[in-house]
């Protein structure tokens, strides 16, 4: 079990105009001070939910690296019509305890961590590879990385501004930007 951390009724943070991440602790037993997680970069958890009624389960990948194992977090887009998306976005406050299974998946960074890396994601397929990022950047490996991301709309690029952040101070990590269209707010070039 988990339960979701945040400040004032948010236990989200706001990253796209449709998009957020959800920031969870683990539930500790009693007479335990602290949990951690443990888990290997780009794998994904799968929540264990009740909604309406009915069991329902989704998976999803951890956009956190497991270098901060004290906190673990998941990205979602709210998807029109999406029972999962949709009740995550609405309901989930500072404090929602969520059942997960325990971390799945082999799409992870191989140890040890050198080398170059070619990255490529569309829309919220690009949270295995932020989390992979952000573990390269904790662990200030000595790697290469090219970094291809694309979106419909410059709005729509999940994790922007930490992206842009990280090139600025690594300039070992390039990101390169593909967008299909404009946005009322920015031309595309």
């Amino acid at each position: 079990r988990l339960h979701a951390v945040g400040q004032r009724r948010q236990a989200a943070l706001q990253v796209t105009h449709d998009v957020r991440s959800f920031v969870f602790e683990p539930v500790v037993a009693p007479g335990q001070q602290t949990g951690i997680f443990h888990f290997e970069p780009g794998q994904f958890v799968t929540l264990l939910l009740e909604i309406d009624g009915l069991p329902i389960s989704r998976c999803y990948t951890i956009s956190s690296p497991p270098t901060r194992p004290h906190r673990m977090s998941i990205t979602v887009k709210r998807v029109p019509g999406g029972p999962v998306s949709n009740w995550l976005h609405d309901n989930v406050v500072p404090g929602t305890e969520l059942a997960v299974a325990a971390p799945s998946g082999a799409f992870t960074l191989t140890s040890p961590v050198k080398g170059k890396y070619l990255f490529l994601s569309a829309g919220s397929g690009i949270t295995p590879l932020m989390s992979m990022t952000r573990t390269l950047v904790d662990l200030g490996a000595d790697v290469d990385v090219a970094f291809v991301h694309s979106a419909r709309t410059p709005a729509d690029i999940v994790f922007r501004h930490e992206l842009d952040a990280i090139t600025a101070v690594h300039p070992n990590i390039r990101v390169a930007y593909v967008c299909e269209a404009d946005h009322e707010t920015e031309r595309w070039q």
